[in-house]
């Protein structure tokens, strides 16, 4: 719409598998009330969109959003997994890789021009050919990670919206029940919990949601959440501190 401003500047939001990174992208484009393309870069790899430019990709990715690309005067394409479309040349790739980064690169840089809001999303930052992240490429990075006390409780609260569920839900206690899980965890967990209640012929009960968070384990282990706390304060510019809980020795 008039009035809207895409800077040139294009994002890259680091964080784990199923914290949410994808509905920020939706709920970001429906609030700039522009196209949006979803693609994953093994998918773009798979349907032979490395070695194309820029803009036979945006085209291609418009299109398949259902979108006039010739109407479309600004939108977003969000690529999952980019470090797989980028990765970085100094590593153990393939000359085909390293031609399509040239090649990405080189186009990328005027994609600000043409109304093209580029948004990555990586669970392996380090992965990343340092040049993408470079002013007016993915300059701007920000991290998306596991979801707090207050952000589980949305969280529950958003997911139960158009379910049949009990009144009286604890939506405090569900988000102390839910510590390290991630927005995908907490999706499974009402729609574990929408079956059994459906099955029951009940609405959803706070009975039904504590067995549906009992029978799904968190996304992450322990090793995995150290490890984007680290990226997390890396990025703050942090000193990272190692763990003092060393696993203990022995038997109960």
């Amino acid at each position: 719409p008039d009035g809207v401003v895409i800077e040139k500047s294009n994002i890259l939001m680091i964080g784990p598998t199923g914290s949410g990174k994808t509905y920020l992208v939706k709920t970001l484009a429906k609030l700039l009330d522009v196209p949006l393309a979803i693609a994953d870069a093994t998918s773009l790899t798979e349907a032979g969109y490395i070695g194309d430019d820029i803009e036979s990709v945006v085209s291609k990715l418009l299109a398949a959003a259902g979108n006039d690309v010739k109407r479309a005067e600004k939108g977003i394409i969000f690529i999952d997994e980019i470090n797989e479309l980028v990765p970085n040349r100094e590593g153990n790739v393939h000359e085909m890789s390293k031609s399509a980064v040239n090649e990405m690169l080189a186009q990328m840089d005027r994609t600000g021009e043409k109304g093209i809001f580029i948004i990555g999303a990586t669970n392996y930052p380090h992965m990343i050919d340092p040049a993408i992240l470079r002013a007016g490429r993915l300059d701007k990075k920000y991290y998306v990670g596991v979801p707090d006390e207050v952000a589980r409780k949305t969280l529950f609260e958003l997911y139960l919206k158009n379910r049949p569920y009990d009144f009286g839900l604890d939506y405090d206690e569900l988000s102390i029940l839910t510590k390290n899980y991630v927005s995908a965890d907490i999706q499974l967990i009402v729609n574990n919990a929408a079956r059994t209640a459906l099955k029951s012929r009940s609405k959803i009960t706070m009975a039904i949601l504590r067995n549906a968070i009992a029978a799904v384990r968190p996304s992450l282990d322990i090793k995995e959440l150290q490890r984007y706390e680290e990226i997390k304060a890396q990025m703050n510019g942090e000193n990272i501190k190692k763990s003092e809980n060393r696993p203990k020795v022995g038997f109960r």
